[in-house]
């Protein structure tokens, strides 16, 4: 074999090995990179999932029916962070979208508020309008002097309620939650308003045993209204 044959077999079989080196060395550096970038992106998964996220917790039972405005006001709720990966789907971190919704069934304390707790509601709704000691009250119209053509749900009113010849202030500043939008038969139909619990049965009686009269507020700016009686007498001498 000649000198020349040899040297060219010998130059093959390095070359061969060197390009499997190279090979190798490639596999592993390519191996290296992918590790590199599978550890960041597991790194950035762990974070996030960690990532504190703000959300609402139920600190009381929040009873179905609850208007979302009372929830958010009586502060029934406490703003806490969870990590994200314990957050619930829909959970609630604002207060202010509470607003015009209900529970839509009883929320326990230490569960996250969800939007799947609560409906909307419609704002004209009587149970979004009250709060605490605030109770609706219905009563006929048929105890109402005088016409309602005037008058719509929101108005605020003072109640003159009058018997025995004479006629009162029996509560200023009352609001109407709601009206009937249409008579029966006989013109009858019943209002809703607003009144303190503790005036509740005041309200009753006065509804069965007086004729009461609405008198129809500012929308802004009114004042007190003077408290006092009006008889024959007293409007005859104008005073």
């Amino acid at each position: 074999m000649s000198n020349t044959t040899l040297t060219t077999r010998v130059s093959g079989r390095m070359s061969s090995r060197g390009w499997a080196i190279a090979l190798g060395v490639g596999a592993i550096v390519l191996a290296a990179v992918l590790l590199v970038v599978y550890l960041d992106r597991y790194r950035a998964r762990v974070g996030g999932a960690n990532q504190p996220t703000p959300v609402l917790v139920a600190k009381q039972v929040i009873k179905q029916g609850t208007p979302g405005s009372l929830v958010a006001t009586q502060a029934m709720y406490q703003a806490t962070t969870l990590p994200r990966k314990e957050v619930e789907l829909g959970a609630i971190s604002d207060p202010q979208t509470l607003a015009g919704r209900a529970a839509a069934t009883d929320i326990f304390p230490g569960a996250q508020l969800t939007d799947a707790h609560f409906a909307s509601v419609s704002d004209s709704s009587v149970d979004s309008q009250i709060v605490g000691s605030q109770r609706a009250l219905s009563i006929s119209i048929d105890n109402v002097h005088g016409s309602l053509s005037q008058l719509q749900a929101g108005d605020s009113v003072d109640v003159y309620s009058s018997s025995a010849g004479k006629v009162c202030l029996f509560r200023q500043n009352v609001k109407l939650l709601a009206i009937p939008t249409t008579a029966g038969p006989s013109g009858d139909g019943n209002l809703v308003l607003r009144v303190e619990s503790k005036d509740a049965a005041a309200f009753a009686f006065a509804t069965d045993n007086t004729q009461l009269t609405f008198v129809l507020r500012p929308v802004a700016g009114a004042k007190s209204s003077a408290a006092g009686c009006a008889n024959l007498n007293s409007v005859s001498r104008g005073s």
